[in-house]
């Protein structure tokens, strides 16, 4: 009878997204500042962005999307912010609530709470994990989580976070934590996740990719074919982490000596070679050079020459504002001013890059406050409009509406959570769940099968038949799906003995909003034609839970 009952929801398709074309010229490239050039860093407000995003749709005869109702919009908002539905009461309330301002109210709440550092930690540890693929790297992620709630429940200044990155000396734990992990290292881990032969040129790689937006790792082997960026200016790069190196830490643990700890160490001589394309064995030494084409001593020590690359990359870096920009804005409103969303530099294809430029001048402005980019972007008129699917894969909506995309697993999990109530742990409720990388049973089960790397371009992110089967036939979703006792549908039924306020209420529960009239229709036929309130409600409740609407955000 499930099946059946998908068309009482209208799935809404994600369109993909292709944004970046290759760039007219090859011609060797170099970072500079020119993009932000006479552009004010005063403090950015949302009307300003709002009327320059307008301008541009005018000129293009392009109608922006209706505004979110209420309802919409303290779903989406929550979902962003802190990763967490609504419930009911905070739905009806914020719907019957007559403040004009309620909306930036309800934004200053989510950026203060807890749940916010927690959401935007899981994300960015997602970020710099998804690309990392030694096995001591899995280990090491509970402390960088930590680490990074820790910076966002403080709202630390992004420039002073990648800097701490970039310059750590710590030591992170490879055996998993028996008690809350210490954050004081975390940071060690975006240099100690990348190890062994390949290490220095991942690290490179990865700094360019996530604190500039730029994809150089291409021209590790060969001259980039339509970026313009040269073999020689990516082993520059790496040239600067030329004296990092990382050594284990021995313990005796059960009488037997064993590695515990990954700890970063700097080498008093170290260089970085080039290979020969035709004798890979030799090489051409590199100094040291950033992507503006400003060298640094190779005779400098380990720590400064990376304080150095710390300086180039954060000081009046127009790229360094602009990536971070460009990402966040990507994820709230489903399309960035560049894609991929990692995918920047000079020359490629950017959508709207006066306004772009305008909010990395202001964000650069702000001291690099994060918390007040989001309060910008989720306050203006293009972020509070209507979802609209595009019409074809490669179709960009020009900010006229937000783009829908998929849940992340931590969402998609703590949504099912909020309707369907916890769910026990292995080994009984005295095992805590923990809120870091070490999971355990379903919760664990379901964000790996779930999770992708927050990088990937919305087209390219693909649900699969292990998904739909783990939401569909899990035993102990099942069970938590069941008219009985204390699970939500016995506590719903036994509440609201009329059907339609049932369904009222179970669609609140689920979509954070009422039921069209079409859509009560349908379940009240539905219903009654299986003559089993229980089981009605129950495949209700499931139809509900696999749902395209249920599943993205929008």
């Amino acid at each position: 009878m499930r099946t059946s009952l998908f068309s009482l929801l209208g799935a809404s398709l994600l369109a993909a997204t292709a944004l970046a074309l290759p760039p007219k010229s090859t011609k060797n490239q170099k970072l500079t500042n020119e993009e932000w050039k006479g552009v004010s860093a005063d403090p950015v407000t949302s009307a300003e962005i709002d009327r320059l995003v307008n301008q541009q749709l005018e000129a293009a005869k392009i109608s922006p999307s209706s505004r979110t109702t209420d309802e919409q919009f303290i779903r989406r908002v929550m979902l962003d912010l802190t990763g967490r539905l609504p419930l009911p009461a905070d739905v009806t309330e914020f719907a019957e609530d007559k403040n004009p301002n309620k909306r930036a109210k309800l934004i200053d709440k989510l950026l203060a709470g807890d749940e916010y550092a927690l959401h935007w930690s899981a994300y960015w540890r997602d970020v710099f994990a998804a690309k990392s693929t030694d096995f001591r790297a899995r280990a090491m992620l509970p402390s960088f989580e930590a680490w990074l709630e820790e910076q966002f429940r403080q709202n630390r200044p992004w420039d002073k976070m990648v800097r701490e990155m970039l310059t750590s000396e710590g030591q992170l734990p490879i055996r998993p934590a028996r008690s809350e992990p210490d954050a004081k290292d975390g940071a060690s881990y975006f240099l100690l996740a990348y190890q062994g032969a390949d290490a220095i040129n991942d690290r490179a790689a990865q700094t360019a990719r996530i604190f500039l937006g730029i994809q150089i790792q291409c021209a590790q082997c060969h001259d980039h074919p339509f970026d313009g960026w040269k073999r020689e200016q990516f082993h520059e790069l790496a040239s600067y982490f030329a004296k990092v190196t990382e050594r284990p830490v021995f313990e005796m643990v059960n009488e037997k000596r064993q590695v515990v700890a990954q700890q970063l160490s700097s080498k008093p001589f170290g260089e970085h070679k080039m290979p020969d394309l035709d004798n890979p064995s030799h090489g051409t030494t590199m100094l040291p050079k950033f992507l503006d084409g400003k060298a640094v001593n190779p005779r400098t020590g380990d720590a400064d020459l990376r304080k150095s690359l710390a300086d180039s990359i954060t000081k009046n870096n127009y790229w360094f504002a602009a990536a971070l920009v460009n990402r966040l804005w990507g994820e709230l409103m489903g399309q960035s001013f560049c894609q991929p969303i990692d995918d920047m530099g000079p020359g490629k294809d950017t959508v709207m890059p006066t306004v772009l430029a305008r909010l990395a001048a202001g964000f650069k402005g702000s001291g690099y406050d994060m918390k007040t980019l989001l309060r910008v972007i989720c306050n203006s008129e293009m972020y509070q409009r209507q979802i609209r699917p595009g019409e074809s894969n490669d179709q960009h909506l020009q900010f006229a509406s937000v783009y829908p995309t998929r849940l992340p697993a931590e969402s998609l999990w703590q949504s099912l959570v909020t309707v369907l109530g916890a769910f026990p742990m292995p080994g009984g409720p005295q095992r805590p769940a923990g809120r870091y990388a070490t999971r355990f049973g379903l919760e664990g089960n379901f964000k790996e099968e779930f999770r992708f790397d927050p990088s990937t371009p919305p087209d390219e992110i693909e649900g699969s038949i292990p998904q739909a089967l783990m939401l569909m036939n899990n035993p102990q979703i099942q069970q938590k799906i069941r008219a009985q006792g204390t699970n939500l549908l016995g506590r719903i039924l036994s509440a609201y003995p009329k059907d339609e306020d049932a369904i009222g209420i179970l669609y609140l529960r689920t979509f954070a909003r009422k039921p069209t009239d079409r859509e009560r229709e349908k379940a009240m036929s539905y219903v009654k034609k299986v003559g089993n309130r229980s089981e009605a409600f129950e495949d209700l409740l499931w139809v509900l839970l696999n749902s395209t609407e249920f599943q993205t955000k929008r």
